[in-house]
């Protein structure tokens, strides 16, 4: 009998409805603890912020009036307002002080016996109209009404927290009582099969349980049915999935603007097959098309286009037409065909799109493509990319790549060296050298060339003949660039030799660059020391921006030369059009002067022409003494050379 009795107490435990009595009584007594606490100590702070806020009110009040008559030295006025003040009950004690010296001070009667229980609220006293402190004002303020206050709501919210508990427990009891007839239902369901009707009680009721238990002998209907058609449900989902599936597959291997396989379609064809050939097309200037007539003319021919080359190979079975991205399409042959027929198809493929003719808004547009091909299956993307940058760089229609060219060695070694800039660059490994030139009647140091040269990792001093092509090819060049006019300029500062730098013709006509070198110019005060090189090699055809440079660089007080003068190039129009201070001629004419009768001769025609223009030639390269000796003997001005001075880190050895 007590082993019944408690099975019975263990059920009743266990069972749903007492769980939730005595969760919520838990919970409410929790509840009632957490509110008790978080509430008296949020009053708490409010009303404590309350009276503290009283006595900054006042303090911010009084602090003015304080101010003006200390600043205006009235005692008497301070003193009345400190009794003033003392007139508050709540008020204990203020004491103003004149740069940390007491000057007024009062005191109420209930000071010692409240002066424990009270707030204290310092305020600075300022200068009128400044910010300079000439003092402070302490107000000590009874917290007395503070206790009071928090008493009575303490008391208050004890009340109100034990009334909210009771309401807790008689609604527990209550949906103790409510969930009874839940429990009666769930025992119904323990034996619940699809396949079995069972009779689910309270039915009949008008109220929520008997909502509740129709509602469940309308779900066994339910399911019955559901379990009849879930297998027809599968098979649709199959093929919705298998459906799906084939449109992402679509979507991802499909270029959206021409309808052709993309690149992802490509690769995985390349990686299937053992052996193919592969060319890439590319229409040239296309970008061109873009800015003149807008993108959505661009999109229309790339359409159009893609349309022409699938009409000329439709037939052919063994290519495959792939719109790569932009304005480059490919022509995979699946199967190798030799390479006569190969080149037979870009001649008939370059034939037909030069007769091609596209229309849009009234304009017509004729294309050029260059196409770049490879015989290797093996990175042949990637090898005809480069068979096709090569055929543009020669400015050829069709290249196919030859391992002889050794252009991805190139690739990789430009990749190496652009590295090592930047590398350099982060470093400050990018530095000036300085090589000296003589005049040749003082045989005296008159200026210094600054020369760029990289430091590597290994403290290896590296010329920018190894670098200077990577850099330009990687946008770099002109970082380098305002690198030597910044580090060139500070030198020279306060260093009492003229020095040179050298520009191309690409730093001239870059607005950037020649902000860079007015600003640097200015900035280290070396307008009269510093001449411009600039690159005669490299072939000057802008004269209009060249000589706007030159004539603005001439009026900050610096001056010019042509650098590499005889070079190749060369034209004594140069000497006319631009206003010039010195010709550096090229070592080319140079090296062999003491030997070599035509380049004496050219030589000889170049320093009698500057003389009579007034302009002084320097020689560079000059290597030995014969040579020196020989400069000497034609009357250049100036010598260059490892002979007298190679370049140096510094240029205190000529000092």
């Amino acid at each position: 009998m007590k082993g019944l009795l408690f099975n019975m107490k263990n059920k009743n435990i266990n069972s749903l409805s007492t769980k939730i009595v005595l969760s919520i009584s838990l919970l409410s007594v929790i509840i009632v603890l957490i509110i008790f606490a978080v509430f008296e100590k949020m009053n708490k702070e409010a009303f404590y912020n309350i009276e503290l806020e009283k006595v900054g009110l006042i303090a911010n009040t009084i602090e003015p009036l304080i101010a003006l008559n200390i600043y205006l030295d009235m005692p008497g006025n301070v003193n009345q307002l400190v009794l003033q003040l003392m007139e508050n009950q709540n008020i204990l004690a203020v004491k103003v002080l004149k740069h940390n010296q007491t000057i007024h001070e009062a005191k109420s009667k209930k000071y010692e016996d409240e002066l424990n229980d009270s707030f204290i609220v310092k305020k600075r006293i300022y200068q009128p109209n400044s910010k300079k402190s000439i003092g402070t004002l302490v107000i000590i303020y009874s917290s007395k009404n503070y206790q009071e206050l928090i008493h009575k709501y303490t008391k208050l919210l004890a009340i109100m927290l034990l009334a909210s508990s009771l309401l807790f427990l008689l609604f527990s009891l209550y949906v103790k009582k409510l969930l009874l007839p839940l429990r009666k239902i769930a025992n119904s369901l323990k034996n619940y099969s699809p396949n079995k009707e069972i009779k689910i009680p309270f039915a009949s009721e008008n109220n929520e349980i008997g909502l509740i238990s129709n509602a469940l002998n309308e779900m066994q209907e339910k399911i019955s049915q559901y379990s009849k058609e879930q297998e027809n449900i599968n098979i649709f989902l199959e093929e919705k999935v298998t459906e799906k599936t084939s449109e992402l597959r679509n979507q991802l291997y499909t270029d959206s603007l021409t309808g052709l396989p993309n690149r992802l379609s490509l690769l995985q064809d390349l990686a299937n097959l053992s052996d193919a050939a592969l060319l890439i097309i590319n229409i040239d200037d296309f970008k061109e098309i873009n800015d003149f007539y807008g993108h959505i003319a661009g999109d229309s021919i790339l359409v159009e286009f893609s349309k022409r080359l699938h009409l000329m190979f439709e037939t052919d079975n063994n290519i495959k037409l792939n719109h790569l991205a932009g304005d480059e399409f490919t022509l995979l042959f699946i199967e190798k065909p030799s390479k006569e027929s190969l080149i037979q198809t870009v001649q008939k493929l370059l034939y037909e799109i030069e007769k091609i003719v596209f229309y849009y808004d009234n304009n017509e547009f004729s294309i050029r493509v260059s196409i770049g091909g490879t015989y290797q299956i093996r990175r042949a993307l990637e090898k005809a990319d480069i068979a096709l940058k090569s055929a543009k760089k020669e400015q050829k229609p069709f290249l196919m790549y030859d391992e002889k060219l050794n252009i991805e060695e190139q690739y990789k070694d430009n990749m190496e060296w652009v590295k090592k800039l930047k590398n350099g660059i982060e470093k400050d490994k990018i530095v000036p050298y300085f090589q000296p030139i003589f005049d040749n009647v003082s045989e005296k140091c008159v200026s210094y060339e600054c020369l760029m040269r990289l430091i590597d990792d290994n403290g290896k001093v590296i010329g920018p003949n190894n670098f200077l092509y990577a850099a330009k090819k990687s946008r770099l060049y002109s970082k380098l660039t305002k690198i030597m006019i910044e580090k060139s300029c500070k030198h020279f500062e306060h260093v009492a030799y003229d020095f040179s730098i050298n520009l191309s013709v690409e730093d001239i006509l870059s607005n950037d660059i020649t902000d860079c070198i007015k600003q640097t110019i200015k900035q280290y005060n070396v307008a009269n020391k510093i001449v411009f090189e600039i690159l005669e090699s490299e072939g000057i055809e802008n004269y209009e921006e060249i000589s706007q440079f030159i004539s603005e660089m001439k009026a900050l007080g610096c001056r010019i030369a042509i650098d590499d003068f005889g070079s190749g190039y060369s034209n004594f129009e140069h000497l006319l059009k631009l206003n010039i201070d010195y010709i550096k001629i090229d070592g080319t004419l140079i090296k062999n002067l003491d030997k070599d009768t035509n380049a004496q001769k050219v030589v000889e025609t170049i320093v009698d022409f500057a003389q009579r223009l007034n302009i002084l030639t320097i020689a560079e390269f000059v290597h030995s003494r014969t040579v020196y000796e020989k400069v000497r003997n034609l009357k250049i001005s100036r010598t260059q050379g490892f002979f007298l001075g190679e370049p140096q880190e510094a240029t205190n050895r000529y000092l």
